[in-house]
């Protein structure tokens, strides 16, 4: 029996038990697909397309957390924005900081696996896939998406994120509203069959998205060598399932344990992952940046190749990256580096050191 890659990287769950998982199951996850984000859906609605400027107008104006709407804000706006901030008054600061603490302990690693093993891992869900392809700007320029993204999490992870002068909720604010842009676009504007695809970024495709930024992140970590305790898994699992709920994931999709982590992104996986040419597309285009970037880098000409190695043979078998034998051999030295480097900690990581090191990519890509 030849064990799934992802199945060979769980996470166990030590003494934690789950009793019932039926709201994750195969079947459970279903109604999930039709399910969206009604709050943010109804600012669109009322904004779209007619008075898209005026929302523009609006948010520009929320760049913290202590930012405030205009008076004139339409009431759907407002209560989107309540939303979020009442949310975020009832966080725990325990968690917020064990979450903080794990990002500042791996930051670099974890920006690297961002656009690696994470993006890549999501174009693999062939239906939701079918988004993103529909949008030209992702295929052309997906160095400034995953820049986008890359500033995101920098923005959510920071110590400082939720304090006034952070910006984690601004930025939830306007992630929930660009899916919900993405939602109306897909309806709108192109033939979208919701009953063969669900709901254009729904509930199970944002549950999806916050495991590849959690549990998928803490695999790729460990197939780089790092050392991640059950305790620490969790922490950073707990840290997005927080971040989740603010952008308004169904708090049944976000997992109580690291085993129910595991089930769920598993279920998603086996009911969801398939070959498309939609995420075959989605994945030439990054890596040819990947390409480009890593000129300079001890990655050039092996970056297809690390993105293999972290997905393992059976997702990138979905998106046409089959390595060679010759390839996987060449690789080799490069896995043992990992785990040197890591053992002898040859390179020390933080916030302020990957912070440092994005700003310098972003301003040679601006």
């Amino acid at each position: 029996m030849k064990f799934d890659d992802f199945q060979t990287f769980n996470i166990s769950s030590g003494f934690q038990r789950v009793s019932s998982l039926t709201h994750i199951s195969k079947r459970g996850l279903k109604k999930f697909r039709q399910q969206t984000d009604p709050l943010a859906d109804a600012v669109i609605s009322k904004y779209f397309p007619s008075n898209k400027a005026g929302l523009q107008k609006e948010l520009a104006l929320i760049v913290h957390n202590e930012s405030e709407l205009l008076n004139s804000a339409d009431s759907t706006l407002v209560a989107l924005y309540t939303d979020i901030w009442s949310k975020s008054d009832k966080l725990s600061e325990s968690d917020l900081k064990l979450g903080q603490q794990f990002f500042n302990k791996h930051a670099s690693d974890i920006m690297l696996l961002l656009g690696m093993l994470s993006l890549p891992y999501c174009y693999a869900a062939a239906n939701g896939a079918e988004v993103l392809v529909r949008s030209k700007r992702i295929l052309e320029e997906p160095e400034k998406r995953l820049l986008e993204t890359a500033e995101f999490v920098f923005n959510v992870c920071s110590r400082n994120a939720f304090s006034a002068k952070g910006r984690a909720l601004s930025d939830i604010l306007k992630v929930r509203l660009m899916h919900a842009a993405a939602r109306w676009y897909a309806l709108h504007t192109t033939e979208w069959n919701a009953s063969e695809l669900g709901q254009p970024v729904n509930q199970e495709d944002m549950a999806g998205t916050n495991l590849s930024f959690s549990l998928v992140v803490i695999r790729g970590l460990k197939k780089l060598g790092k050392s991640v305790s059950v305790e620490e898994a969790f922490d950073y699992i707990n840290y997005w399932n927080l971040i989740g709920d603010l952008l308004g994931v169904n708090q049944a999709l976000l997992p109580k344990s690291n085993r129910e982590a595991y089930i769920l992104e598993r279920n998603i996986r086996e009911g969801q992952f398939k070959q498309s040419e939609s995420g075959i597309r989605l994945t030439k285009s990054l890596l040819r940046y990947f390409e480009t970037a890593t000129l300079d880098t001890p990655l050039k000409g092996r970056s297809k190749t690390l993105v293999a190695y972290l997905l393992g043979d059976r997702v990138s078998g979905l998106l046409g990256l089959q390595n060679s034998l010759d390839e996987k051999v060449l690789f080799q030295p490069y896995k043992y580096f990992f785990k040197i480097q890591n053992t002898i900690n040859l390179r020390n990581d933080s916030y302020a050191a990957a912070l440092k090191q994005f700003r310098e990519v972003q301003k040679s890509v601006i």
